[in-house]
């Protein structure tokens, strides 16, 4: 490798060439892959040099200096180096800034060290306060969550009385609507019956203690007889009802009246034939089995 091209690589490394002595230095390079070597370790080297110093504005004065003292040399002083020297610069140079790093980084490893520790102690303060902080988060969370808890079942249980009221409240109106429907039914019953109710008593003497009572319906034509205290018959004699149609004298039978041994009865009746408005009653003693037609033992007639 030709010095001149060592010494160029050095001043290259320093951004210290012309641009003809770099276009030399370019096409020596092409051609010896050592020179290209040198040329990328001297770079590398400067940019470490870089690095570690830490950028110092000059005076204004040492540009012009520097200027007029390269213009009283002839600007040969730097070519005059060999590369030993250039070499023995540049390592002086990193040798003094890696001194210069060092003393700047021990100081700024001091100043954090400090920091950390004021740090340290701050966080120290500050980490009990956020522990009972964060115990108090939890305990109020703890809290909000049982009221939530407590909020839903209250909101069940009340969905529930209302579901159970709007039951109620619509099984009423049903109730209600079946008793104003039963209502108008027992109405219209009420508008078609025309009742008659008769209370009979007799001045033959052996019957004189017994009672007749009978409901008599005009529009449909039967009716509830009940008796009291009737006298008891013979063992071939009965009881007969009948009832006598309005402007008529031929009665027609109801029935044979069947008493207990109190003389008493309670049932319904009606006669053998269709027999309509204020019909006459008529209770006689017939054979048993009863007549065909009344005989002369009447013992309650009306009204």
């Amino acid at each position: 490798m030709d010095k001149r091209y060592e010494e160029l690589a050095a001043l290259n490394a320093l951004e210290m060439l012309e641009s003809d002595e770099k276009r030399a230095l370019s096409g020596a390079g092409l051609a010896d892959k050592d020179l290209r070597a040198l040329e990328d370790e001297l770079r590398l080297l400067g940019a470490e040099l870089g690095l570690l110093v830490s950028p110092v504005t000059p005076p204004a004065e040492t540009k012009k200096r520097l200027r007029a003292a390269i213009r009283a040399q002839g600007g040969g002083l730097l070519r005059s180096l060999s590369a030993g020297m250039i070499f023995a610069i540049l390592g002086w140079l990193l040798a003094a800034a890696a001194a210069v790093a060092a003393g700047y980084l021990a100081t700024d490893r001091a100043r954090l060290s400090q920091e950390l520790d004021a740090a340290s102690k701050a966080i120290a303060q500050v980490v009990p306060a956020a522990n009972a902080s964060q115990g108090k988060a939890l305990t109020l969370e703890e809290e909000l969550n049982k009221l939530r808890q407590d909020m839903d079942q209250k909101a069940q249980a009340l969905n529930g009385q209302i579901e159970a009221l709007r039951k109620s409240e619509g099984e009423a109106k049903d109730q209600v609507t079946k008793l104003l429907a039963e209502a108008e039914v027992a109405k219209k019953k009420n508008s078609e019956i025309d009742w008659k109710i008769s209370t009979l008593t007799t001045e033959i003497w052996e019957y004189r203690r017994g009672i007749m009572t009978a409901v008599w319906d005009r529009l449909r034509g039967h009716g509830v007889l009940l008796l009291e205290k009737m006298t008891r018959l013979q063992a071939d004699q009965d009881y007969q009802l009948w009832v006598i149609s309005p402007g008529q004298t031929a009665p027609v039978s109801a029935g044979v009246i069947a008493v207990d041994d109190k003389g008493a009865f309670k049932g319904d009746f009606k006669p053998a034939s269709p027999v309509l408005g204020d019909a006459k009653l008529l209770l006689t003693v017939e054979k048993k089995g009863g007549a065909e037609s009344p005989s002369s033992a009447k013992i309650f007639e009306g009204p």
